[in-house]
């Protein structure tokens, strides 16, 4: 018989759950059926076999939040940065560099009057999401030789992973007087994104938006 696959579990997100879920380590440990010992291994970020990865899944499951194998597995928070440099970094082409982490059915949600941001919406799939950042793209810009990277910060909470930070994406041809604050949700499952929920002063924004294209039609 094959000999079962072998992983590195999240040693962060294990601890979160369990401690989400109150337990302690030799409350997991009994749980799964397994020792103590494990638990403290699990959260050193140690390789275990797949069955034991799918134990601890399963004991860490509640009626309202389902943990999958692939959640203890995956590093979120270096998914959630992988999206933050793809955006800066391919800007239009964003998509591409980051589907291999995009659940099919992943819904997008970007807040804001369309008439005014025509990229707001609520999107769903890989390719509506492409376009969507077809239409971002065609409006803004990320400044020339901008490092993005001292500008946000990323927390994990359970399968979720809160980006938060300042932007400086701007109109086209334009400056921005000040960074855009900005905060996203991302969620994920089975070690997918499959919710995207972002966050900002959306009356700022139609503003700038506003003003930079009274500005570029003065030109």
């Amino acid at each position: 018989m094959p000999k079962p696959a072998y992983k590195s579990c999240n040693p962060v997100l294990l601890k979160s759950l369990r401690e989400k879920r109150r337990l302690t380590q030799s409350a997991l440990a009994a749980a799964a059926g397994y020792t103590e010992r494990l638990i403290v291994k699990a959260e050193s970020g140690a390789t275990l076999s797949r069955e034991t990865i799918e134990d601890l899944a399963a004991a860490l499951s509640t009626p309202s939040e389902q943990i999958y194998p692939e959640d203890l597995t995956t590093d979120l928070i270096q998914l959630a940065q992988a999206y933050v440099h793809a955006v800066y970094t391919y800007q239009k082409d964003a998509v591409a560099h980051i589907r291999h982490f995009l659940d099919e059915d992943i819904v997008f949600i970007i807040p804001g009057d369309p008439a005014v941001l025509p990229f707001a919406g609520e999107h769903r799939g890989p390719d509506a999401i492409h376009d969507a950042f077809q239409i971002f793209f065609s409006i803004l810009e990320v400044p020339p030789d901008h490092d993005h990277r001292p500008h946000y910060r990323f927390l994990c909470q359970g399968t979720d992973v809160v980006v938060w930070g300042k932007s400086y994406i701007r109109p086209i041809g334009h400056t921005m007087p000040e960074p855009m604050p900005i905060s996203n949700l991302l969620q994920f499952r089975k070690g997918k994104l499959y919710r995207f929920q972002d966050q900002y002063d959306t009356q700022l924004a139609e503003k700038v938006i506003r003003e930079s294209a009274v500005r570029t039609a003065e030109v």
